[in-house]
């Protein structure tokens, strides 16, 4: 028995659980991803992005998935896989990802802890709430997973992958819907496009309203965030990328007293102000595209000017 769960936390938490604990650590929410690229070459490019965007060292990053897709590799067909993960964007996306790995390697045995509430623990963000004991109670209500199932999380990351926006609409239409928060995430696939209008994306131009009267500490801009956006699962440091970019250039929408916190300084917590520029853009009078570009990946698709 095998137990893949998402982040340190819950793996620590179930340490005492029998079974081998697979933490896997990707973000699959952001970055680049094509299914025509060969695993080596897309962890590689992957690895230049969060480099670039979070200042991950590229060779850990390298080293990280060469070690978990080696330990993927290594299970044998017959054995029970448990995947923990719960309801959020961040989760569901690493969900499809390692269902099609595990279906493509012939794995026969599969089941799913996924939640999105827990009685008394409100709101409900993720497992990493639970305590030791609550998250074990979990065990018996593992459900297994379906060759429908299978089906849906596959074609799911196909289309999620895709260079065409439009495949995940189809993928909506056409397919039956059983696993029970996939449909709900990719539906919301859309809300991280830029809008014609402003340029930004949902999440960017809640960030930029909340900022409009008064500055705030980044971090507390992310508690806001976190609540506003419960199902995305955005980490601090997805957030933190994010608006780095709109501190770009000579035009920025964003200015800070000190640098957005990064892989070597995750606690950093600059105060966060809006500038001109980013009135004018909530405002309607400019579009962000114009002032500061966009550099991004929103699954398969690739955002640039």
């Amino acid at each position: 028995m095998i137990h893949i769960v998402n982040g340190d936390v819950v793996g620590n938490k179930i340490k005492q659980i029998e079974g081998d604990i697979l933490v896997w650590r990707e973000m699959y929410d952001f970055g680049p991803l094509n299914l025509t690229w060969s695993k080596e070459e897309q962890i590689k490019k992957r690895a230049h992005f969060f480099e670039e965007k979070l200042e991950i060292p590229s060779e850990f990053f390298i080293q990280n998935c060469q070690n978990q897709d080696r330990i993927l590799n290594g299970i044998a067909k017959s054995e029970e896989v448990i995947l923990w993960f719960e309801h959020d964007r961040f989760d569901q996306t690493m969900l499809m990802y390692l269902l099609t790995e595990l279906s493509t390697k012939g794995c026969e045995n599969i089941s799913l802890i996924s939640i999105d509430q827990y009685p008394g623990i409100t709101p409900f963000y993720g497992l990493g709430q639970l305590s030791s004991g609550q998250l074990l109670g979990l065990l018996d209500s593992r459900k297994k997973i379906t060759t429908e199932q299978i089906h849906e999380a596959t074609t799911g990351w196909t289309a999620y992958n895709s260079t065409e926006n439009e495949d995940i609409e189809k993928w909506i239409l056409s397919k039956n819907h059983t696993l029970p928060f996939l449909l709900r995430v990719l539906q919301d696939h859309k809300s991280y496009f830029p809008s014609i209008q402003t340029g930004l994306n949902e999440v960017e131009y809640l960030a930029l309203s909340f900022l409009r009267e008064d500055g705030c500490l980044f971090y507390d801009l992310c508690s806001h965030i976190m609540e506003e956006r419960i199902n995305d699962g955005l980490s601090n440091l997805h957030l933190a990328a994010i608006l780095k970019e709109l501190m770009k250039g000579p035009y920025p929408l964003l200015k800070g007293n000190i640098p957005l916190p990064n892989y070597s300084h995750p606690a950093s917590n600059p105060m966060l102000e809006l500038t001109s520029y980013g009135l004018d853009v909530l405002n309607g009078a400019q579009n962000r595209i114009e002032l500061v570009g966009i550099d991004w990946w929103v699954g398969g698709v690739y955002l640039h000017t």
